[in-house]
């Protein structure tokens, strides 16, 4: 290999690391309240909770891999070119080829962990991580009960409790009331100070009680009701049965594996043969196409995003960094709206759902085809940070070109004599443009994940894009506000200063 080869791919490498990090961290952060709140209640093990974390990993790679490419090549190649280092090479006689072949190497092998990771890793993981809450959910009822809230979801019994602390791995109740109602003509009412709840079995769970009285009443001759005093006292209270598991081709489609899916769009395929579109197996081949289209499009989006990248990279001369980040947040953004565009209309049967799914994987493909064959004969002139120069002059601090030094002396702007100074000025406004794009590329990632997870239920429910719309509007203030505003002041800040230096 090159040295040259190699460094352009050190270069790409190390930005799409980072941003496959980045990214990924994000969508996990705002499940960090609820994987707290299982460790301070101590509902659930710690080996459990590993697991969770690293079973709802591959759904969220599904999305950041094909984004971490594109951000290392635009960012790797918006640096060269604006460092002038690309000019340099094309000036030696080096064509658009010698940075083709690195990005190449770097999509191709993105493509394929996204492949397995796709076909293979998330719909397993998606199975086994629906066991495993399903497991916790049944094994830790006793965590869930809510104090001072009458629980009936235990069967024919009727539970309050006053108060509720964790106590080495099991639930600790204080001020129990428990009715069971199974026998309606002598029901049994129970009190205690406190009680410690284990799970005994797969179908019940077990009550060690404390300091309490059993009052067995008789309605129809209340003289026979008796009451009996304990100082301990156990109890068996059998659990809620758990929801049978699903035959595999009824199981839903995120948890299928290829193999099977393929199988059920094909005998879907004959069944809906003949039938309107709007007949039940007309509309579950639909959905099962396009998810089976889906686990293969969005891998492709390694290629089709690396092939519109590099054209674009090097034609970043001014800005650097920060058109890369404009131009991954605006590139994201068209893909993944071109995709979800084509799933809606392969969903209503306007086109069909194989078509629909790689909509945007067809269309940015065109493009990054004309883009190059345009980028070999001459190189592409993008300059946002002229545009981006025009609008910051409105809210210029610094000297206009008239004044001179003994002006500026005069008004305290190089000696100290006032805020913010021509270095304050230079700091925020790359700091705010920097939080800015960050912010930016947060929102986009949040609002294609969310869309991700819910497309299997708004295609089975048919619900409106409107709606959808309107669900994601009012979702993104508390977004913004936890995870990702705190997150993206922290990664400007580094970016800030790490430039600088």
């Amino acid at each position: 290999m090159r040295l040259l080869t190699r460094y352009i791919l050190r270069e790409i490498l190390s930005h799409a690391a980072l941003g496959l990090v980045v990214f990924t961290f994000v969508l996990f952060i705002g499940k960090v309240g609820e994987i707290l709140e299982l460790v301070v209640r101590n509902s659930a093990p710690l080996p459990s909770l590993a697991q969770l974390i690293f079973l709802a990993l591959p759904t969220a790679l599904t999305v950041t891999i094909p984004m971490s490419v594109l951000v290392g090549i635009l960012i790797g190649l918006s640096r060269l070119a604006a460092d002038s280092e690309v000019t340099a090479m094309r000036a030696s006689g080096l064509g658009i080829a010698t940075f083709l072949w690195p990005v190449a190497l770097v999509a191709v092998a993105s493509w394929l962990i996204a492949s397995l990771n796709t076909l293979v890793v998330a719909p397993r993981s998606a199975a086994a991580l629906a066991e495993l809450e399903n497991q916790l959910k049944t094994s830790q009822v006793s965590f869930q009960v809510e104090p001072r809230v009458f629980y009936e979801n235990f069967p024919k019994t009727v539970l309050y409790v006053e108060d509720f602390a964790p106590q080495d791995g099991q639930a600790l109740w204080k001020k129990i009331f428990l009715a069971d109602i199974s026998d309606p003509s002598s029901p049994t009412i129970t009190f205690a100070q406190q009680g410690v709840a284990a799970a005994q079995s797969p179908d019940s769970l077990a009550l060690h009680l404390s300091d309490g009285y059993i009052y067995e009443t008789t309605p129809k001759d209340p003289a026979q009701s008796v009451t009996r005093g304990f100082k301990e006292f156990d109890l068996a209270v059998p659990l809620p049965p758990a929801p049978n598991k699903p035959p595999k081709e009824l199981a839903p489609i995120p948890e299928l594996g290829t193999r099977e899916l393929y199988r059920q769009v094909r005998m879907l395929r004959t069944a809906q043969a003949g039938q309107s579109k709007d007949s039940l197996s007309a509309i579950r081949y639909r959905w099962d196409s396009i998810e089976l289209n889906r686990r293969f499009a969005l891998p492709a989006a390694c290629l089709v995003l690396a092939a519109i990248g590099v054209p674009l990279g090097l034609s970043a001369r001014k800005g650097g960094k920060a058109t890369g980040f404009v131009l991954t947040i605006a590139l994201v953004f068209i893909y993944y709206f071109l995709s979800l565009g084509g799933v809606s209309l392969g969903r209503l049967d306007k086109i069909p759902p194989s078509a629909g799914v790689w909509l945007g994987n067809f269309v940015f493909l065109a493009a990054g085809l004309l883009l190059v064959w345009r980028a070999n004969l001459r190189p592409l002139e993008l300059d946002f940070h002229g545009g981006w120069k025009k609008v910051r002059h409105l809210f210029r601090y610094g000297p206009s070109p008239g004044e001179t030094t003994m002006r500026l002396f005069r008004r305290g702007r190089l000696h100290g004599g006032g805020f913010p100074q021509i270095l304050d000025d230079y700091v925020l406004r790359d700091f705010v443009v920097y939080l800015l794009l960050i912010l930016g590329a947060f929102v986009v990632l949040g609002l294609v994940f969310n869309l991700f997870e819910l497309l299997n239920d708004i295609l089975h429910n048919r619900v409106a894009w409107l709606t959808v719309g309107e669900f994601l509007a009012s979702s993104l203030p508390s977004a913004i506000y936890y995870p990702m505003a705190p997150m993206s002041v922290l990664i400007a800040v580094l970016i800030t200063f790490g430039l600088m230096e």
